[in-house]
């Protein structure tokens, strides 16, 4: 198999990975840590121990880089006439699209996921009183802001799918 068949199946591989671990992390683990509150808080750093925000970054950082090249020779090089042709302008739009996923997952939900994990791994142990209910206050915001973003980023994925699944046929 050619390099450019191998790197295309990684990146549809990856992507699914990718769409698949927001999608249940978006609208099912983080509604349910937040319910659960304290003890939600902790599995949430038990998952970062794990190293998953670790993996969600490495997947979405390969999927973008994959996405690139794939781009670069489907274009021939990003030239102007091929990327300017409608198949060109759909795989750019969804390739744009991609890009900023990647760049609100690191920048906005990674963040957030982190400082949610550190919040709860020393509220955790804390008895109940003033000093733990601030931060039980403060790392639901950080959830609150990993929710909408989360939302954000599922409808770019969506997005780019929709581009990546027509592309080839306009």
């Amino acid at each position: 198999m050619s390099a450019f068949l191998t790197l295309r199946v990684l990146h549809i591989l990856l992507a699914a990975i990718l769409v698949g671990a927001t999608t249940a992390t978006t609208l099912f683990i983080v509604p349910a840590m937040k319910d659960a509150r304290a003890a939600g808080g902790q599995v949430m750093a038990a998952v970062g121990r794990r190293g998953y925000m670790a993996f969600m970054s490495s997947v979405s950082g390969l999927t973008t880089l994959t996405g690139i090249y794939l781009y670069w020779h489907f274009t021939s090089g990003f030239d102007p006439v091929i990327s300017g042709s409608m198949s060109g302008r759909v795989f750019g739009t969804g390739g744009l699209a991609g890009i900023l996923v990647t760049i609100i997952g690191g920048a906005v939900v990674g963040r957030n996921a982190k400082k949610v994990a550190a919040i709860m791994e020393k509220a955790g142990p804390m008895a109940d009183g003033a000093e733990k209910s601030a931060l039980l206050q403060e790392a639901a915001k950080c959830q609150q802001t990993m929710a909408t973003y989360g939302k954000i980023s599922l409808a770019l994925m969506v997005i780019a799918l929709v581009c990546m699944s027509v592309g080839h046929y306009l």
